[in-house]
């Protein structure tokens, strides 16, 4: 009885090895084309309609992603989810946004905000090797493809699977057979100039379109009887097309796109099929159209149901399923893993206790997929790497995150530059150039030196060190030394300036020397603390007045300032709210023909800015107070008020005095946005209503202080360099005035 079970058991398992032999091997190409790559999601859904199982797997550039995603088990209606679910344009974006950075990068970026991403040396300017660096687009390849460890092959997954790059180098088609997929992906999809090329096996490698955008004879090679291949290359564009620059230079690329996919597809023989879905009128980056070209393929393959039916049978297509249902579970993703040891193979001028302390990642549990993002997320923050990778490797029998961590090559100096201009068509013009150089990786720790250089309407020099006291950068000293010369308006009237006398002042020119050393204290990216001493010595002159002769001025202060910032723009916030509280205290002195003036003074400063957006409509609103108490008025450091959003309606800084109180409510509608790719632009209009004044004497009640009420209506859109925004001004007494600003803050 038992030999006739067995002899049973073994003709069903040997009529089912020669049945599953008797279906030809079917091989599935998938060509490059961006956007235009959903359609290829369309095919897979279609054949697994068609019951037509798929048994090897190749593409290249959003091909080999779509490919790569299947041959790890997902259904196509797995892989639509997730496709049109991420934000592609995201993935071009490299830059980190400003709600990630540290208090002190923050206010550096707001007044330099043209960042320019280059960097510099002895005699030389670096720039990066593409305009985006693809840390987002790995962070977006990783996720969606399930944060799977290092195959040492890739038929090890579901359905083998091959991708291809070019080594751009030699300018040869790579195929890439196993390794991490994430990065493989990224390899083929590296888009010359505007990704960097990636480092593989010792290749520099990019998008794989340049040289084999139809890999064919790839998937031949795998042991594919039949080959379903995929083309969405362009179309050649006519002459009306033709119009510009971007248009000929397109067409040169789908020229050398074209033509090595045709000399694949003539590859292809009698049994196999081409499939060529009607994706024209769908650009490369119509990432918004996916769902169109999704269809398109869909419905080019089901018009070819008669002529694929024999591929595809009930009985071979439930065995298809059992088996990439069982292989699939056999993989173990990132989230179902314990991690045996965090590796750190750093690249850069940070101390390894540095990174690894940022990165806040403990072994001998489950690390989950989200956890080590935002972890990544946060090194990455500091905005001095490259790039900062991981995979997950098993290492005598451990498993193993492997982090990279590379400074920038351009680097480790940079570059940024200002730009500011205010006119109100009538009074004055106030503008202001800039440039930075920032040198980073002075200490282990991260020490930098920053230099600061200003021309316009005011002139200033600063330079400053960055000292970090502990690994973990919560502790740090600033060290700082700066020459400014300034201008400022003082009434030539009474003791308190007035609206009615804007006209009626003594221009003034403040030259100042500022030394300044402080400790502090950052608990998190959007808090700080900081005490410190600052010396001031100055000098005050009248111009056109040489007869008042030359004010020499002096202070030490001693002061503690706190900042919360968490703010998503300086000019333009949608989310989130900045304040910033100093108290000092100061001994003050002031030597004019042969008089000398000392006091001692009590200084107050509060600051809030703050956001709130539904949909298109942003509710702003600001607030600054500022206090000076002492004996004297000494005027050492005038506040100003006037100019666009800072009592609109008269000129820029018309009115000065020791002591602020301003407040403004600001609305803005966001009328349309544009996505050119790599910046977003949108137009927008609005208006506010202001209210404050400045005043001397610290001993004025709140109702004797001079405050009037002003209001604007403005519109504008925005640019890389800072909004440019013309607007209408009106106060109280009938002072009205038109505004152009363009840039950042001045």
């Amino acid at each position: 009885m038992l030999g006739i079970t067995f002899l049973c058991l073994f003709s069903v398992s040997f009529s089912s090895v020669a049945f599953a032999e008797q279906r030809p091997k079917i091989g599935v190409v998938l060509g490059g084309g961006g956007a235009k790559g959903a359609a290829h999601i369309g095919v897979l859904k279609a054949l697994e309609d068609l019951h037509i199982p798929v048994d090897y797997i190749a593409g290249t550039s959003m091909g080999a992603y779509v490919g790569g995603l299947y041959a790890t088990g997902m259904s196509a209606d797995e892989i639509e989810a997730l496709l049109t679910s991420v934000d592609w344009d995201r993935g071009y974006q490299d830059r980190v946004m400003r709600s990630d950075r540290r208090v002190r990068e923050k206010q550096q970026e707001d007044r330099y905000q043209v960042t320019s991403e280059l960097g510099f040396g002895f005699w030389e300017l670096k720039a990066p090797r593409g305009i985006v660096q693809g840390q987002t687009m790995g962070e977006i390849l990783r996720s969606t493809s399930g944060n799977l460890p290092v195959f040492d092959s890739f038929d090890d997954m579901v359905i083998p699977y091959r991708a291809v790059a070019t080594d751009i180098e030699n300018l040869q088609p790579v195929v890439l057979d196993k390794g991490d997929l994430a990065e493989v992906m990224q390899a083929s999809m590296s888009i010359p100039g505007l990704l960097p090329p990636k480092e593989l096996n010792d290749k520099l490698l990019v998008d794989g379109g340049i040289t084999d955008n139809l890999p064919i004879e790839v998937v031949r090679n795998m042991g594919a009887d039949i080959i379903i291949a995929v083309d969405i290359s362009n179309e050649f564009k006519k002459r009306d097309e033709l119009s510009n620059y971007f248009a000929v230079m397109d067409q040169l690329t789908d020229f050398m796109v074209r033509d090595n996919a045709d000399r694949q597809i003539a590859l292809l023989s009698d049994t196999d099929f081409l499939i060529r879905p009607n994706i024209r009128g769908i650009k490369t980056a119509d990432f918004a159209r996916m769902p169109l070209a999704f269809e398109s393929g869909y419905v080019e393959v089901m018009a070819m149901a008669d002529e694929l039916a024999h591929l595809g049978r009930s009985t071979w297509f439930q065995q298809y399923i059992d088996n990439k249902q069982k292989r699939r579970r056999q993989l173990v993703p990132l989230d179902e893993l314990v991690v045996d040891e965090i590796r750190l193979q750093n690249n850069s001028s940070y101390a390894d206790d540095v990174l690894l302390d940022r990165l806040q990642l403990e072994a001998g549990q489950v690390i989950s997929s989200e956890e080590l993002g935002e972890s990544v997320r946060s090194l990455y923050a500091l905005d001095r790497f490259e790039r900062v990778d991981y995979r997950i490797e098993q290492i005598e029998g451990d498993n193993v995150i492997l982090l990279d961590v590379r400074e920038k090559s351009w680097g480790p100096n940079f570059i940024d530059f200002r730009f500011a201009l205010e006119d109100d068509f009538e009074n004055s013009t106030d503008y202001s150039f800039g440039v930075a150089f920032n040198v980073t990786g002075l200490s282990r720790a991260g020490a930098e030196w920053r230099t600061e250089l200003e021309y316009g309407s005011d002139k200033r020099i600063g330079t400053g060190l960055y000292l970090p006291l502990v690994k973990d950068h919560d502790w740090f000293s600033l060290i700082s030394a700066e020459y400014k010369s300034t201008d400022y308006n003082i009434p030539l009237f009474g003791e308190e300036p007035a609206l009615e006398d804007i006209d009626f002042f003594l221009p003034a020119t403040y030259t100042d020397t500022v030394f300044d050393a402080s400790f502090g204290w950052q608990p998190t990216l959007w808090q700080e603390f900081r005490i410190g001493m600052r010396y001031l010595s100055g000098e005050t002159e009248v111009l056109g007045f040489p007869e008042l002769g030359l004010e020499k001025r002096r202070s030490q202060i001693g002061y503690i300032r706190y900042s919360l910032d968490t703010l998503d723009d300086i000019m333009l916030p949608k989310q989130g709210n900045l304040l910033e509280l100093e108290l000092a205290a100061s001994d003050d002195s002031s030597r004019l023909d042969g008089v000398e003036y000392e006091d001692f003074s009590v200084h107050m400063d509060i600051n809030w800015k703050g956001a709130l957006t539904y949909g298109d409509h942003t509710f702003m609103g600001k607030a600054e107070y500022g206090r000076v108490s002492s004996d004297f008025d000494l005027r050492l450091d005038p506040k100003e008020l006037g100019g666009f959003l800072n009592l609109s309606g008269i000129p820029k800084n018309s009115l000065s005095g020791n002591n602020k109180i301003f407040t403004a409510a600001i609305y803005r509608y966001n009328l349309m946005e544009q996505d050119f790719g790599l910046f977003k632009s949108s137009v927008f209009f609005g208006g506010s209503l202001e209210y404050g004044g400045v005043y001397n004497s610290s001993d004025l009640s709140f109702k004797d202080v001079p405050l009037y009420t002003a209001g604007s209506l403005y519109s504008g859109l925005t640019t890389p360099v800072g909004p440019l925004i013309l607007a209408y001004g009106r106060t109280e007494q009938s002072n009205h005035a038109f505004y152009v600003f363009f840039g950042g803050a001045l």
